[in-house]
């Protein structure tokens, strides 16, 4: 039998797209009401469980070679020493609740876990990709197969116990849980943390990511929304319906020029207009809509970063290439079929 020194637990958490966000009005507790359609994409945070060398919980993390973030830092734009490597840090907090929901105590005892949390980072920072969500959402699930392997727990918990802790985390973070456990598409309602599995298409989704030289806060982009609304800039947010045609285009979608312009003309963001006033730079990158072989452009959540839906893989993985090479911070990537 192992003993818990020989024993890492690794779980790896898709960052993701909104192929559709649409936002109702701020409602008086401050949260906006929307409908979207996540999609998880094939760039991914691990997170993985250890046993530690001081009790209580500790947090290590490096950069995964050739990501968005790895880019970003070779050229100045990030610097890993501004991630909290505490409390603050969204996986220190999953943990921790994890711990709290099998009645461990984290910390002060001398019966508390000695657990190291180590976090491989793919995802952008405050790049509207919820990567550190999927970072809290592997650190849900590692920690309680680790606590598991190693005796500390009698079973494991189930995957509506994850998502239910995840959403005292953040409103994102209940996606994140499905799309590790293996949901590509799902649409959420009310703050996002209402969910509703979608079949994935039958063929994957080719996409360039583009990832800004800045970060931009959510809580700006959802303000510049309100003000604009309410100075007539941008449409009224009318009532919030599923996007049926679209979830019927990515039923049918079978990769072809035809079902390529279908889809985008029906993909949907209605933080694109704000995130765009607040950061106007993102509209050379939106602006590379009219590329060969690129059928659309489209804000991720609350932005910086930028998708651009592609013909195929090899068109998508030369942009990314080209766009590198011009100074631009890209990858391919997918939204995988079922």
């Amino acid at each position: 039998m192992s003993t818990a020194s020989q024993v890492a637990i690794s779980v790896d958490a898709p960052g993701k797209v909104n192929l559709y966000l649409a936002v109702g009005d701020v409602r008086p507790d401050g949260y906006h009401p929307l409908t979207t359609l996540f999609a998880a994409v094939s760039l991914t945070e691990t997170v993985t469980v250890s046993e530690g060398q001081t009790q209580g919980l500790s947090l290590s993390m490096d950069i995964v070679p050739g990501s968005l973030v790895d880019q970003q830092m070779q050229a100045g734009q990030f610097d890993p020493a501004d991630v909290p490597m505490d409390e603050r840090n969204l996986v220190y907090r999953a943990a921790e609740l994890i711990l709290a929901e099998h009645g461990i105590s984290g910390h002060g005892v001398e019966s508390a876990p000695v657990l190291h949390l180590h976090i491989a980072k793919a995802v952008p920072v405050a790049g509207g990709m919820a990567g550190g969500s999927a970072d809290a959402a592997a650190a849900l699930i590692a920690t309680d197969r680790y606590l598991h392997a190693t005796g500390r727990t009698d079973g494991l918990l189930t995957p509506g116990d994850y998502e239910r802790l995840a959403a005292q985390l953040g409103a994102d973070i209940p996606f994140s849980v499905r799309a590790a456990l293996g949901q590509t598409l799902a649409l959420g309602q009310g703050t996002g943390t209402e969910l509703q599995n979608v079949e994935a298409p039958p063929e994957s989704l080719h996409l360039v990511i583009v990832a800004a030289q800045f970060g931009l806060a959510t809580p700006s982009v959802f303000k510049q929304l309100d003000a604009g609304r309410a100075a007539g800039l941008y449409p009224a947010s009318g009532e919030l319906v599923e996007p049926v045609e679209l979830l019927d285009a990515l039923k049918s979608y079978d990769g072809s020029d035809a079902a390529l312009a279908s889809l985008a003309a029906l993909l949907r963001n209605d933080l694109q207009a704000p995130a765009l006033s607040c950061a106007s730079q993102m509209e050379q990158t939106l602006n590379l809509r009219d590329s060969e072989g690129v059928y659309a452009s489209l804000v991720s959540g609350s932005g910086p970063t930028v998708l651009l839906l592609a013909s195929s893989q090899a068109r998508a993985e030369a942009l990314a290439t080209s766009l590198r090479v011009e100074g631009h911070h890209a990858v391919a990537a997918e939204v995988t079929s079922a």
